[in-house]
């Protein structure tokens, strides 16, 4: 009866839009105001890159793994962790005689590309080409032990046309191209007209007690220790509709600092086919199903008090349509269920149309040596048995490799070196695996039963490289408290499943290979946050069609394409 009551008013009221604001409405008429609990969104400039860096400049050391995010900046600031020195006009509440507020930062995001769409981790800000706009504003506030943040959002992208796919290419290679696009809603552009949204933003309204908060939220989460791209869940999409219990800092034991998130929540489709004028819809089908997907999560983060510095942990997750879900406790809780596929059947698991996500990672900050290293990994997709994890691991799977170091150049000035490396194409164990015929399987966010992937809105919830882009980033910065100033060059190789799959069925191709070069600045002066980012990007083989052969390079070469890319956040505290 319960789980009838559950399915009946909490999936279908909680779950869909409406009903955030409806809580915090209610929550808001409900009593007094006093007190106040501020996290630091994930969007917001300067602090998230300063924070990190401080830690592993500081010798006294934070506890936090920098694994589980947003931040909660007054839980932060307790005790120990005043070492990372945030400024306290940052997180003071504003004292009135009946209550306590505080008004969040104004925050104006632009984005803008001239050519063709580069960019990714901006939350509902696609990167296509032209002019993009993201404003935040917002208030934070608590009701007795109820943290309420309303810190909406406005959207705007022009969505000017581009090349989406080569016109002249044959349709073979669309039918090669139908294998990488089937199983995942990626739109290359999402629509023809010029977007313009209003949207709940990262606001929440939940219970904080001791070291953890529960409640519902639509704000972004941050899974992992990469920097550039989370593997399973990040900032690259909009923010979805969850209810959630998470820490709010390290919850300390006499073996180590834990952290933690689970939830539950809501991703949503785009609407959109793969190309915005409907070329080769004959081949690429659209998504036809617009159920809403159920998503479930959890993570856990441990830093041993052994090893200071150290933290070690896995996340979980499964998605299945709402209309695909059963009506027992396996249905709204399958994260306790058995790994492999043959714990529950494997014909069973099969059909359920249910997708599951595999996440291990682990973080190493060393304060007295300035430098950090960490490393992700994850799977998609159930083994079928304990035999297939241990002679398989690699299948459908992805990482992210990363380490910083940062040399002292006198006083407080820094200079650092930052190095990540995030893949994920498939392995070359799937040629194996499929007995030779590459890209046969699905990759890390496609899938054959959720035919959306792992995405919200037609944006993957993880790495923002596509279904199977690989990165390599090199920065060095000069750094001196907020400041920073920094050269950034990187290498995107772009679906490289796709073009595995086609160039080994003969088709005319040449890897798409873009190489940016990039200028950083960030700072603040008074009260204004400022972040810029500003790429040069060169693209080879656009699109991957290369119908010429190149004599000298003794292969088949594609057209080349530049593009400007520049992502500028600015932010008011009040």
């Amino acid at each position: 009866m319960l789980v009838d009551i559950f399915n009946r008013y909490f999936a279908e009221f909680f779950l869909g839009r409406q009903a955030v604001w409806a809580i915090i409405a209610s929550l808001f008429l409900g009593g007094a105001i006093e007190a106040f609990g501020q996290n630091l969104p994930l969007n917001m400039p300067v602090y998230q890159d300063y924070l990190r860096r401080q830690q592993i400049l500081d010798t006294t050391n934070s506890e936090l793994s920098f694994n589980i995010r947003p931040f909660y900046l007054d839980k932060i600031e307790e005790g120990k962790y005043k070492s990372l020195m945030l400024p306290e006009d940052f997180y003071q509440p504003k004292e009135r005689k009946s209550f306590t507020y505080h008004i969040m930062p104004l925050q104006l995001t632009h984005l803008f590309n001239s050519n063709f769409p580069y960019g990714w981790g901006n939350g509902a800000g696609i990167s296509g080409k032209g002019q993009e706009f993201l404003l935040s504003a917002g208030v934070r506030m608590k009701v007795g032990p109820m943290s309420i943040q309303l810190y909406p959002q406005l959207h705007y992208t022009q969505n000017l046309p581009f090349e989406e796919y080569p016109e002249d290419a044959p349709e073979s290679f669309f039918r090669r191209l139908e294998r990488s696009a089937d199983g995942i809603d990626l739109p290359v552009r999402y629509g023809d007209d010029p977007i313009s949204k209003f949207l709940s933003g990262n606001s929440h309204v939940k219970i904080m007690f001791g070291s953890f908060a529960a409640g519902v939220s639509t704000e972004n989460i941050w899974w992992g220790p990469a920097k550039n791209n989370a593997l399973l869940i990040g900032d690259n999409a909009q923010g979805f509709a969850h209810a959630t219990i998470h820490s709010t800092r390290p919850v300390k034991t006499f073996l180590g600092s834990f952290e933690g998130q689970y939830f539950i929540g809501r991703l949503d489709g785009s609407g959109f086919g793969k190309f915005s004028d409907g070329a080769y819809s004959n081949i690429i089908d659209d998504i036809d199903e617009d159920d809403w997907r159920y998503l479930t999560g959890i993570t856990i983060s441990y830093s041993p008090k052994w090893l200071p510095g150290l933290s070690v942990g896995g996340s979980r997750t499964f998605q299945i349509y709402r209309n695909d879900m059963g009506t027992g406790l396996r249905s709204w809780v399958p994260l306790f269920s058995p790994l492999p596929k043959d714990g529950e059947g494997v014909l069973e698991n099969v059909y359920k149309r249910e997708d599951q996500g595999l996440e291990v990672y682990f973080r190493w900050a060393v304060p007295k040596a300035h430098s950090e290293v960490y490393f992700e990994f994850m799977r998609a997709d159930h083994a079928f048995n304990w035999r297939d994890v241990m002679l398989n691991p690699e299948h459908s799977r992805g990482y992210v490799i990363g380490a910083s170091k940062y040399m002292p150049m006198g006083g407080e000035t820094f200079l650092g070196i930052s190095l990540e490396m995030t893949q994920t194409q498939n392995s070359i164990n799937n040629i194996i695996r499929w007995r030779g015929e590459p890209n046969r399987g699905r990759g890390l966010y496609d899938n054959y039963q959720v035919l959306h992937g792992l995405t919200n809105r037609g944006q993957v919830l993880g790495a923002g490289l596509g279904t199977s882009g690989n990165i390599q980033i090199l920065e060095l910065s000069w750094v001196e408290g907020l400041s920073k100033v920094a050269v950034q060059l990187e290498r995107y190789a772009r679906d490289q499943n796709f073009y595995q799959y086609a160039n080994s069925n003969g088709e005319e191709v040449a890897p798409w290979i873009d190489f940016a070069t990039g200028f950083k600045l960030e700072n603040r002066l008074g009260n204004l946050l400022f972040q810029g980012h500003l790429r040069y990007v060169k693209s080879f083989n656009y699109n991957f069609y290369a119908p010429d052969f190149n004599e000298k390079l003794d292969r088949n070469v594609g057209k080349s394409v530049s593009n400007f890319n520049s992502n500028i956040k600015v932010a008011y505290i009040f």
